[in-house]
């Protein structure tokens, strides 16, 4: 398979998500969109009818018409798959997504919808007890997360892809941006995609701004629409999305710089901390009924939500400015509750 073959798989619907089939001129526009020096429409044709002789795509003919899509079932790269995969690898693929819970890892795998279809028929198919045993062990495994579970919103998936396809070919992108202080928002600006971030179960786009040093984050949630365009950009060599997230710490909100956190906690509510340390050079000791710890934070909103998750249960001993704030929340936190 050659680079424009694939090319044009990339831009079909998936055969797994939905029964949605692209017509050719539709497919020659995305390609168009994609790649600045696409093939004409008669090439497109010919290779994509080329892809379903190889079982590759499916088509369906409406009229004079014909409208395609990625292969699915025995006539798809799948099925062909279902020939050669072994128990193990379905295995993988039917705990690869149990273990999707995530929104970016459940939106790529819709790539893999026919073969995790595949992989939990070939686990179906158990003649013999060894076999069962692959089944079951899907059974015997499972992932919690440790926090309260919140119903994050979804991502449109379609506009998912447009900002994937864009952040991958390094095209500017048009979007529609809603933020909760302007959710009636229509008005179009044109971004430069740095990078997709997930915390917490929201899912960030990173984008650039010409004539602005610094990037923007951008809800994917809150985004109307996304529009891949034409026009190219240059990634810029300075920015580095590992360093934006740890060490310019952009994703603990309202960061303040750097203190010596010392804190004291009591009921053992701290005592996790003695193996899943907040910080390289935390030092601990028990001190009579609690557990004293110190070392390096960053002070911002992230962390003072942590603290606030333990309640009575820890001191902030210091920063004195920060041990002075809890001590203010604490008095309006009593003022709700008279006896």
């Amino acid at each position: 398979m050659d680079i424009l073959d694939s090319k044009i798989i990339s831009v079909l619907p998936n055969a797994g998500a939905s029964n949605q089939y692209l017509s050719t001129p539709a497919v020659h526009k995305k390609l168009e969109i994609i790649e600045s020096d696409a093939p004409v429409i008669k090439t497109v044709q010919r290779r994509l009818e080329k892809l379903q002789l190889e079982g590759i795509v499916d088509m369906e003919k409406r009229g004079a018409a014909w409208y395609w899509r990625k292969g699915s079932g025995a006539g798809g790269m799948a099925g062909k798959s279902g020939a050669i995969m072994t128990r193990e690898e379905a295995l993988a693929l039917h705990m690869l997504r149990g273990f999707t819970s995530r929104q970016i890892p459940t939106l790529v795998a819709e790539a893999l919808v026919d073969l995790f279809e595949v992989a939990d028929k070939r686990l179906e198919a158990a003649v013999t007890e060894d076999e069962r045993r692959y089944r079951r062990w899907a059974d015997k495994v499972a992932v919690e997360n440790s926090g309260f579970a919140l119903r994050y919103p979804a991502i449109d998936a379609e506009i998912f892809a447009i900002v994937s396809q864009a952040l991958f070919h390094e095209r500017k992108l048009e979007i529609v941006y809603r933020p909760r202080s302007n959710v009636t928002n229509d008005k179009c600006k044109v971004i430069l995609p740095l990078g997709l971030v997930e915390v917490g179960g929201l899912v960030y786009l990173i984008g650039g701004t010409e004539g602005r040093p610094n990037p923007t984050m951008y809800r994917l949630d809150r985004l109307d629409s996304a529009k891949m365009m034409l026009e190219s950009f240059s990634y810029p060599r300075a920015f580095k999305l590992d360093d934006y997230v740890k060490q310019q710490r952009q994703f603990d909100f309202m960061v303040e710089g750097e203190v010596t956190l010392t804190l004291r906690f009591l009921n053992d509510a701290g005592n996790h901390l003695l193996e899943t340390p907040f910080a390289a050079d935390q030092e601990a000791q028990q001190t009579g009924d609690g557990l004293e710890v110190q070392g390096t934070a960053v002070l911002s909103q992230r962390l003072r939500w942590w603290l606030r998750s333990f309640g009575p249960y820890v001191e902030v001993i210091g920063p004195q400015s920060l041990r002075a704030e809890f001590a203010q929340e604490a008095r309006a936190l009593a003022e709700l509750y008279p006896q």
